[in-house]
């Protein structure tokens, strides 16, 4: 479909109109992020930068692509990828922000998920996931495993600290003297079967890395 045919219909679920030069051109880039975690989160769509809520087309001036695009790429996790595509219309440029339906939950770099809703862009709360990663059971949450989890997502530094803690609080305590996994294993911070490690809630929040606790648990923040 011809972009101005996009336009002229308005914006949708899959289409987000954002106007260039009426923004501070910091905060865009936030609303710019947000608007492309709500595409991702749902079903991808197109951010037009330099077009008014109705429609207008008032074009963009003095912008960079490759920053606009490392700047969505540096404020979301997992990161996005995103592709920028410059369009002229009545000699005056836009830029076309595709944004990809994400296979997991993209959350911001400050832990806010997002999702579509029509031509909106709403905050997207964990009760509402339907891909859940955590396997769930009757009892304790922070007991509850998640499966994605693996070693690679324990931040051993923290794990150190944990067992520093442990001893200055208990000095009668030996749990402390024992090898990491054994330790983790003990206080149900992880499951191991076999030779697969997988975090607990509990242990991911924990000894997570910072990393992991965005990627499987976006809302801790």
């Amino acid at each position: 479909m011809d972009i101005k045919e996009v336009i002229l219909q308005g914006e949708t679920k899959y289409v987000e109109f954002k106007s260039w030069v009426k923004a501070n051109k910091k905060e865009l880039l936030n609303i710019i992020t947000n608007e492309a975690v709500g595409f991702a989160n749902t079903d991808g769509g197109i951010i037009l930068v330099g077009v008014e809520d109705n429609g207008e087309i008032t074009g963009c001036t003095d912008y960079e692509e490759q920053s606009i695009i490392e700047s969505i790429y540096d404020k979301t996790i997992p990161k996005l990828f995103t592709d920028i595509e410059v369009i002229k219309i009545d000699d005056k440029n836009i830029l076309k922000i595709t944004i990809l339906k994400s296979p997991e939950i993209v959350a911001t770099s400050k832990g806010v998920v997002f999702k579509r809703l029509g031509k909106n862009t709403k905050p997207f709360y964990p009760s509402e996931y339907s891909s859940n990663n955590i396997k769930g059971y009757k009892g304790d949450y922070s007991a509850k495993i998640i499966e994605p989890s693996s070693r690679n997502d324990i931040d051993f530094t923290e794990v150190e600290r944990l067992k520093l803690k442990i001893q200055f609080r208990d000095k009668d305590s030996t749990l402390y003297q024992s090898d990491n996994i054994t330790f983790l294993k003990d206080l149900r911070l992880i499951d191991v079967v076999g030779d697969d490690i997988h975090l607990t809630v509990a242990g991911l929040l924990f000894i997570g890395t910072k990393e992991a606790i965005a990627k499987y648990m976006p809302q801790a923040e």
